[in-house]
Parts: C-alpha cells; structure tokens; sequence
C-alpha cells in the first residue's frame, strides 16, 4: 500500500505541475492540496476491508478537502496566480519552474503524505470498533470543520462590500481569533487523529502537529501578519483579539 500511496500522490503532483506551467499559475497547487490528501484517503481505503472507521476516515477527509479545493478555486477564480506564488517566481528566476518544482510541487507531495498519515495509517490498524476516543474525534473535527467553514463564509461575504475595501476584518470569527480559519483546520486535524485514533498508530500525531507548525510558524500566520504589523489599526486590533487560539490572552503586534 505505502508504494501505491507514494506513486499516486507523485503522479498527482505532477499533473498539478503542469497545469501550472501551462497556466503560469503556481497557485493552483492550493486547490489540489485537499484534493491530493482525498487521493491519499481513497488509496489507503481500497487496499483494505470495509469497516464503519474506515469509511468514516475516508468521508470526513472527503467533507473536508472537497469544500477546502472549491472554496479556494472560487476564490481564487479570474484572479490569476496568488501574490504569494508570484513573489516566489520573481525571486526563482530565471529557474523559477525548476525551483517551483522541488520548492512547492515535490515538497506539498511530501507534505500530503506526512499529514495524511492519520488516515493512511489509521486504516490500516487491527481493530476497527468504534471507541469513545474515535467520537470524540469526531465531535473535535466537526467543531473544527465547523469553525473553519464559518470563517471562510464570513471573511468572503464581508470582502463582498465595497465598503469594506482595505479594511481589516474585526468582526464575526475574526472577533474571536485573528485567524479562525487557521485555528479550525488546525483543530480539525487533531480531530481526523482521534478519529482513526489506536494506540498502534498514536506516532501518526506528527500529522496534524506538521500542519500545526506549518500554518502557526511557516506559511500561515507569520506571512499576513507581517503584511499587515506595519498597519496601526491592526496592532490595535491585535491587543483586542487572541492571535490564535480563542478566548486566550491577545498577543499584542509591537510597531
């Protein structure tokens, strides 16, 4: 199974590869990061029997990477590539593809199968009961899910009014954590682990622990917030609003 799982994530990358050198877009590599995790889901799930875990791993992982992949290409949609991406390219050139390729595209495969290891290795555990842990898993991914949608569904009608253009967003979720969204998919994947939880898997934490310190410490949060730390109205909102987690002690953005 494990050299099933590698080739089709590899394979899956690749195409992602092209699409993007044919549309000089390296972003599109953010719809297919749940798309890919799906990938890892279905592989995992036909290489063994039918069990209500199982297929309860593979259904919240779908849930999940399904409204994540759509809701980033609708966002994204007549936009062209992210900025993010575009900043990479420049700084790359004149090997910008070469650089991408190991960089985003070969690196984001590695990192579908780390995260996924939850799933992955999940199914592939002796007892497929359902315990407490398990529900409880699920109860801490669907809060998450939960969190995670609502933020997204918020953030995108309130950048909708004009009258909101520059702003910052202060209101909703974002009343609770500067990053709700962040906070959910974090949240979301401790759940997917409890989910498939068993202790001859409990080492697969190093999953939802790597999308923790990527979004926390890499690509998440540190990159908006220095975008935006220069801004007096933000450093005012940040001594009002947690950074991450809710109900915390705000930590305040120093000039």
């Amino acid at each position: 199974m494990i050299s099933s799982l590698i080739i089709s994530v590899l394979i899956f990358v690749h195409i992602f590869f092209f699409i993007a050198i044919i549309r000089k877009n390296y972003s599109v590599i953010d719809i297919g990061w749940g798309l890919g995790i799906i990938l890892a889901g279905w592989v995992s799930y036909l290489h063994h029997s039918f069990s209500i875990k199982n297929a309860l791993l593979l259904f919240i992982v779908m849930l999940w990477g399904l409204r994540l992949a759509l809701y980033i290409y609708i966002r994204g949609r007549g936009k062209g590539e992210d900025p993010r991406y575009t900043k990479l390219r420049d700084t790359w050139k004149p090997h910008s593809n070469i650089q991408a390729y190991f960089k985003i595209f070969i690196f984001q495969g590695i990192l579908m199968l780390i995260v996924s290891l939850p799933v992955s290795v999940g199914m592939t555990n002796k007892s497929q009961s359902i315990s407490i842990i398990n529900w409880i898993g699920l109860g801490i991914w669907f809060l998450g899910f939960s969190i995670e949608t609502w933020a997204d569904r918020y953030l995108s009608s309130w950048k909708s009014n004009p009258e909101n253009s520059g702003k910052i967003c202060t209101t909703g979720p974002w009343s609770y954590s500067r990053f709700p969204n962040y906070f959910g998919e974090v949240l979301l994947w401790f759940g997917i682990y409890f989910v498939g939880f068993d202790i001859e898997s409990a080492w697969t934490i190093i999953g939802p622990i790597t999308i923790n310190f990527l979004i926390v410490k890499v690509t998440g949060v540190p990159p908006l917030e220095d975008r935006y730390k220069g801004r007096k109205d933000y450093r005012d909102y940040s001594a009002r609003v947690p950074r991450f987690i809710p109900f915390t002690k705000p930590s305040p953005i120093l000039k």
